[in-house]
């Protein structure tokens, strides 16, 4: 049987496996998804032995090791290489790691109207934060600010751009059409959230629990929910994995919703 997981330090909690082990009956493939929680310790040793295993056909990255993983990597996607991330990885004797994160935020964003020139604000830039503003500048939006509690080189095809300080944040946060928080925690202040206008649309990629402390500031906006992008990037990599892009049918939306 095909064997594929989810690695990272906090994955028992994960929905992958409810998502992926759903499309799997659904399908009637003979694989089966898992998790494996590792400390950094023991991360390249559980990796390693993974990769070992014959029946270890695939798996996901997440926090903290979507870098960490290119050691182990024998070849890597555009999209990873110039994100400088992997959340998605085929294993064979040419084992690959791909980047689908970019594409699970642009497609959770999908039905919303949000304007090539609209100013788009990243709260945090950790690993999904850097895929999701990869996404944005891949699909020619404009305005796209990143703020971060420390000065980070952000990788563009033009000059080298940095991050800037959350004491900058105000007089962004009027004038912004979408802000995501990539963080676990809520970075704004009360006074900061105040200044935000009810047509802003507000992003929070945490999907567990799915009103975040984040999320709960803002009644009376448009909001996207973290659990859109958890899904929209588990579609491409069962399409890497098998060939096809399986539905998001009303059954597991209804395992989701029960789980968050």
């Amino acid at each position: 049987m095909k064997e594929f997981f989810v690695i990272g330090n906090q994955t028992s909690s994960s929905l992958s496996p409810l998502i992926f082990n759903h499309w799997f009956k659904k399908y009637k493939i003979k694989a089966r998804y898992s998790y494996v929680e590792v400390d950094d310790i023991g991360f390249d040793t559980a990796v390693a032995k993974k990769l070992e295993n014959k029946n270890t056909t695939g798996f996901n990255v997440t926090i903290p090791y979507k870098k960490r993983i290119f050691k182990h990597l024998k070849t890597k996607n555009v999209h990873a290489t110039q994100i400088g991330a992997v959340n998605c990885v085929s294993v064979g004797a040419n084992t690959k790691g791909i980047n689908t994160d970019w594409i699970g935020y642009m497609g959770s964003i999908k039905n919303t109207k949000i304007k090539k020139s609209g100013k788009i604000l990243i709260l945090g830039f950790g690993g999904a934060a850097q895929a999701i503003f990869y996404g944005f500048s891949k699909k020619k939006y404009k305005n796209i600010i990143v703020f971060n509690r420390s000065r980070k080189a952000i990788k563009t095809s033009g000059a080298i751009r940095f991050t800037k300080k959350y004491s900058l944040i105000d007089k962004h946060l009027k004038e912004a059409d979408l802000i995501i928080n990539t963080t676990p925690t809520n970075p704004l202040n009360r006074k900061q959230t105040k200044l935000i206008k009810t047509s802003t649309i507000i992003s929070d990629i945490v999907y567990k629990p799915k009103e975040t402390t984040f999320l709960k500031n803002f009644k009376e906006n448009k909001k996207i929910y973290g659990i859109s992008m958890l899904i929209e990037q588990a579609i491409p990599c069962f399409h890497n994995w098998f060939g096809f892009s399986p539905d998001v049918d009303s059954e597991l939306l209804n395992k989701i919703n029960s789980k968050i």
